[in-house]
Parts: structure tokens; sequence; C-alpha cells
């Protein structure tokens, strides 16, 4: 039996979604010199797809193959 939830309750999605709008923050919403907002939105990046994976394998009523 496949299990599905609504969408607004993974865990997944809103990662991206904060992920998101931090970057969105960084770059319009922060005054910073543009190297800083780089990096800043470069390190949002990262950890939003390691927070991500890290979901997607340990934290999921899912079986991966």
């Amino acid at each position: 039996m496949l299990y599905t939830k609504p969408v607004w309750e993974s865990k997944v999605n809103w990662t991206q979604i904060v992920a998101v709008l931090a970057m969105g923050l960084t770059m319009f919403g922060i005054e910073l010199d543009p190297e800083m907002q780089s990096r800043i939105a470069v390190s949002i990046s990262a950890l939003a797809g390691a927070v991500t994976i890290l979901w997607r394998t340990w934290f999921t009523h899912k079986r991966l193959s």
C-alpha cells in the first residue's frame, strides 16, 4: 500500500521553501556587498541541499532502494 500525504506536510518541501525565502531576503532584503550576498546565497543553497538529503535518507517513512 502506497502512503501519500498532503504537500504541506512534506519536510523536503518546507526545507526548500525556507531556503528560497532566505535566499530572497539575502539577495533583495538585506543591504550587503555583492560578494557577501553571493557567499550567503551559496551557503544557504548548500545547506538546503544537505538538509534535503538528510530528510530524504534517514527521516522518511518511504522505502528507498
